[in-house]
């Protein structure tokens, strides 16, 4: 790395408690580093739930927000 960027991390680091960032950081290698192949298994409901999603017309279009509301209450995302 160059060192402009080690200053702003240091910079950054200067005042953090050292066990934090180390289990903070820790936590995030090791999540990059798991079997990307985890399949995920959908309900039958959350299959139907996306396939009338991706039916409606360009027209029916949902805003992010509404969508995002919309599967929070089906599923408390």
């Amino acid at each position: 790395m160059e060192s402009a960027t080690l200053k702003n991390i240091n910079n950054i680091l200067k005042d953090a408690r050292e066990e934090v960032i180390l289990e903070r950081v820790l936590g995030y290698i090791e999540g990059i580093l798991e079997d990307e192949s985890t399949n995920f298994k959908l309900s039958e409901e959350q299959k139907e739930s996306l396939q009338k999603i991706k039916e409606r017309s360009y027209e029916q279009h949902t805003e992010i927000d509404t969508f995002l509301n919309e599967m929070n209450s089906k599923y408390g995302i």
